[in-house]
């Protein structure tokens, strides 16, 4: 990710040049990476992390760059944030089955947003990102307008209030039953051979609906918690 990072931020100044859009000296950059996974983030958030064993006289020389891990359960588990936190609402609206409740963070990132007037990039670019995310949960035969601020997109979700809840009312039942399966499955484990390490426990919350078929089943005559988690 820090190779990926260091590249985009390269392509990006690149970009902006060529467009005339910015000029010397260049403006500094903040990398973020938003990660949404159960598993802990395991690869390096800098460059020095990824490069071989360097020469002390060589290192000057090196490509450098870092750039901020945001992890969603660290996140949503710090009971401190501010309700109007950017990265927050974010992740809200990611995961949000709830129509309603998904327009009222909608109604708070865009308060969130138009406090400051230099937002605007970002309210173009946090508009295309929750357009595809609207977009993906729509039938596949509606043609959704093409929108440019998120008080556009407020506006095309109003007057289209049964554009994607239907999909992801079906969503939702899905991700119900399947976290049903999960929890029944830890239940047993937990019965059975004691309390369950917190490692098992988001391997099995992230697992798909036939992997826990599968170790339900191995369940059955396992003798040890990781006869339960065999392949």
């Amino acid at each position: 990710m820090a190779l990926r990072m260091i590249s985009y931020a390269g392509l990006s100044y690149q970009t902006l040049l060529n467009g005339r859009q910015i000029s010397l000296p260049l403006p500094p950059v903040l990398p973020v990476v938003l990660y949404s996974g159960p598993r802990r983030w395991r690869a390096s958030r800098d460059m020095a992390g990824l490069l071989d064993e360097t020469p002390a006289d060589l290192r000057p020389y090196q490509p450098q760059m870092r750039y901020l891990l945001i992890h969603e359960q660290t996140l949503m588990s710090s009971a401190g944030l501010p309700g109007k936190n950017l990265a927050v609402l974010l992740f809200r609206l990611g995961r949000s089955r709830d129509v309603e409740q998904w327009r009222c963070l909608l109604h708070t990132l865009i308060q969130t947003v138009q406090q400051e007037p230099e937002h605007a990039e970002l309210n173009r670019s946090l508009t295309l990102w929750l357009h595809c995310i609207v977009r993906r949960s729509a039938p596949p035969a509606e043609q959704l307008p093409p929108v440019k601020t998120l008080q556009e997109l407020d506006m095309m979700i109003t007057e289209k209030p049964g554009l994607w809840a239907q999909q992801w009312l079906k969503e939702g039942r899905q991700e119900g039953r399947l976290k049903g399966q999960a929890e029944l499955l830890l239940g047993m484990i937990q019965r059975r051979f004691g309390p369950v390490p917190d490692n098992v426990t988001l391997r099995i919350h992230a697992a798909k609906a036939q992997q826990i078929k599968a170790w339900s089943l191995n369940f059955v005559d396992a003798e040890t918690l990781e006869d339960v988690l065999r392949d």
